[in-house]
């Protein structure tokens, strides 16, 4: 078989398939132009330049090797040439859409051919010709036929099982397209598009031609020439836009397809895809009780995730209603009403108790039948829905809806912070931190989406760092699928809260340390230790509220963050002056031991009751958290273990600096508190607002200049972004001034002292 040809099979593929869509426009430009017979003209020559590509390059191979793909494609552009000779851009449509997938069997019959004769570089070649299930570029791609006919080259496989894969590979592909032409083809009949209905059954016939055999052996012969038949007289009542009748048949055929399997699934595919299956119907009552209020759409944002959700969900369906079926028939049936009961519904605007109502069933019937776990977390599952809202992102900005396109991006945002991202944060903290980056301002040099998005940049630049945050997202899934040792689950437990309470234990040390040296009273400590109780309390009890009755979403999450982050900044700024004031009056020593319950009782046992409070729930719902992702990916008795030597090592430093503070100096003790106060309001400054602008509350702007270093931002709050700086200077001015002024005071009340001491 011949595949030393100059230009590539694929290539060749991709040229004539763009000759064919400049042969398309030529359609339109012609009924605007003075004299449409030159353009015409110029169409007949593309069409001849079309024909003599398929004619070189193709069909030695073709005719010989797939005479029944030849003798499709040689019909379909006979077709094309009396579209043009007729004007008829609806029926040059069809015969476009059929010449490409046509061109698509050809290729599958050929790789075939070519593996049975052993010829695995005319079997690479022609495989090259091929599309994904996604919609891409037709280029060299890596994929498991790919990888199949390496392994037949090196020896490692037969080429009857390197077959195999390669046929299960296409078939799996084709499969998907053919629904996705089916769906584009509903959509155009709603919209009363020929040309674009046109195109798409074209394609249809195409894709079934791949498929035909295979089905045929597996539902019977009869009924694969019925959906082909039925796929060819799409064409003419889309001609005679008899839009009844193309439905009609739309949805024979759908039913047709319903119980076809192209590949045997495995039992992980069938998990994998029930998984993705539970969480996109889930969450299309998740966005549709929100987007929807009266009959009238609330939040439009929402509303397009609602049907980006459900879509993606019937999609799923579909690949598995073969296997539901086959258990229990009764399932599928009730699953097919339940989707087309929330379609329309969503379609008329309804009550979303009806979308609640019909999803809360769904899923039930999904976790009965395919025996999902819905309380377990499924972080490859979260991955795909990202991903999805990645698409829709691009879609949106590369239409001008870049408004959209920042929701979208912060509900992405959001669905990784809160699920792979508080896995990452204790295992992969660097990958953590990029990827936050790349999502807001961004990093190492990209720029992040929310600042392209805010500069409404081009299609190119967002596709360049859309390509960035998926190329870190394959990083984490496949870094968070390499699952987590007992030893080391029990290491990222101790970490998480040595990490997250270490801050509030140097404070509430210092704090507890300052009053027990000036023998405060028992109930002014009590106030410290009962905020701090609190604080615990209502971590808890917000997470609870969260995972039953009150839904509170990542960006909310941000917020109360960012919030309480800031008062605990607002009671430290109050109780470090207050200690540095004390610190510089007059006879200092003598006026703190007289003062000390006067000084208590007149706020500063309030405020630093409300400091225990702020530093403790600042970090105590996102704790909870981080052990609730611990949880997914470890057995208990490591994390509880892990737990355990953090807490008593926790335990362990505010001892010592309950006893330090015992050992030194007031003054000293004075000055070390105020400087360890400071700091850590330096930095609760810094992350207080970059939660904020995680919130979108505040807009984040990149200072590339700025080192991103993990260090910086842990222990400094130092974060590359111009706000987080701005309101860093801002405290230290404060601070700088505010403390001038004390000492200021307590020098002129020394003065004053010694003044009235010399008369």
């Amino acid at each position: 078989m011949s595949v030393g040809q100059a230009t590539p099979i694929w290539q060749s593929g991709d040229t004539l398939r763009s000759t064919l869509f400049d042969i398309q426009r030529l359609f339109i430009t012609a009924r605007r132009a003075d004299d449409p017979d030159s353009v015409y003209a110029q169409g007949q020559g593309l069409l001849e330049q079309a024909a003599a590509t398929y004619t070189d390059q193709f069909q030695p191979e073709v005719a010989s090797f797939a005479p029944a793909a030849d003798e499709a494609i040689t019909t379909a552009l006979n077709d094309a040439q009396l579209a043009l000779d007729a004007g008829d851009q609806v029926a040059f449509a069809a015969a476009r859409g059929r010449i490409w997938t046509n061109l698509l069997w050809a290729s599958y019959d050929v790789v075939a051919a070519s593996l049975a004769d052993g010829d695995i570089a005319a079997a690479q070649a022609w495989l090259a010709l091929r599309e994904y299930r996604q919609a891409t570029s037709v280029t060299l791609v890596d994929s498991p036929a790919a990888r199949a006919l390496r392994s037949a080259d090196e020896g490692d496989l037969t080429f009857d099982e390197a077959g195999v894969i390669v046929g299960n590979d296409l078939r799996d592909a084709y499969y998907f397209r053919l629904r996705d032409a089916l769906t584009e083809l509903e959509a155009a009949i709603g919209d009363q598009y020929a040309m674009r209905a046109a195109e798409w059954a074209g394609q249809a016939q195409g894709y079934f031609h791949i498929l035909q055999s295979d089905y045929a052996a597996k539902l019977g012969e009869d009924e694969a020439v019925t959906i082909a038949s039925t796929l060819a007289h799409l064409e003419a009542d889309i001609m005679a836009q008899d839009w009844d009748a193309v439905a009609a048949g739309l949805q024979t055929v759908r039913t047709s397809l319903a119980n076809y399997q192209p590949v045997e699934l495995s039992a992980e595919l069938i998990a994998e895809r029930g998984r993705l299956f539970h969480l996109f119907l889930d969450l299309v009552y998740v966005e549709y009780k929100d987007a929807v209020r009266n009959g009238e759409i609330t939040i439009p944002i929402e509303y397009q995730e609602t049907t980006t959700f459900y879509a993606q969900a019937a999609s799923i369906y579909e690949e598995l209603r073969p296997t539901i079926s086959a258990s229990d028939p009764a399932a599928a049936e009730r699953l097919d009403a339940i989707l087309a009961d929330i379609d329309a519904v969503i379609a008329d605007l309804g009550d979303p108790a009806q979308v609640q109502i019909a999803v809360s069933e769904g899923l039930s019937l999904i976790e009965t039948t395919l025996q999902v776990d819905a309380s377990s977390g499924d972080s490859a599952a979260m991955f795909t829905v990202i991903d999805t809202l990645l698409d829709d992102l691009l879609a949106a900005a590369a239409e001008g809806r870049y408004e959209e396109a920042e929701r979208t991006r912060v509900e992405a945002y959001g669905l990784f912070e809160s699920g792979p991202e508080l896995r990452l944060a204790n295992r992969a903290p660097v990958l953590s931190r990029e990827l936050e980056g790349l999502f807001w301002e961004g990093s190492s040099g990209q720029a992040g989406l929310y600042t392209l998005l805010d500069q409404e940049a081009d299609d190119a630049a967002l596709a360049v760092a859309v390509g960035q945050v998926r190329q870190k997202l394959n990083e984490a899934e496949s870094f968070l699928g390499g699952g987590l040792s007992s030893s080391l689950a029990a290491i990222n437990s101790a970490t998480i809260i040595i990490r997250e309470g270490l801050e509030a234990v140097l404070i509430i040390g210092a704090i507890l340390g300052y009053m027990f040296k000036m023998d405060a009273e028992r109930r002014y400590i009590m106030q410290v230790l009962i905020g701090v109780l609190a604080a615990v309390a209502l971590s808890v009890a917000t997470w609870f509220a969260a995972e039953t009755f009150l839904t509170i979403t990542p960006v909310q999450r941000e917020l109360i963050e960012g919030v309480t982050s800031l008062l605990a900044v607002a009671v430290l700024f109050y109780v470090t002056n207050w200690l540095f004031h004390k610190a510089y009056v007059v006879d200092w020593m003598t006026f703190v031991r007289e003062q000390a319950d006067k000084a208590l009782s007149n706020g500063g046992a309030f405020g630093l009751a409300a400091l225990g409070f702020t530093v403790v729930y600042r970090e105590g719902l996102e704790t909870v958290l981080f052990y609730q992702a611990l949880m997914f990916d470890a057995e208990p008795l490591p994390v509880v273990a892990g737990f355990i030597v953090g807490l008593g090592l926790i335990l362990a430093i505010a001892y010592a600096i309950l006893r330090l503070s015992k050992r030194l100096p007031l003054k000293p003790l004075f000055t070390i508190t105020t400087i360890v106060l400071l700091v850590l309001a330096f930095s609760f400054t810094g992350a207080g607002v970059r939660e904020l602008q995680e919130a979108s509350v505040i807009s984040a702007t990149l200072l590339p200049w700025f080192p991103e270093n993990l260090l910086l931002m842990e222990l400094f709050g130092l974060f590359p972004t111009l706000e987080t700086l701005v309101a860093q200077v801002i405290f230290t001015v404060l601070i700088a001034l505010t403390f001038t002024y004390s000492r200021w005071q307590g020098s002129r009340g020394t003065a004053a002292v010694q003044r009235a001491s010399t008369t």
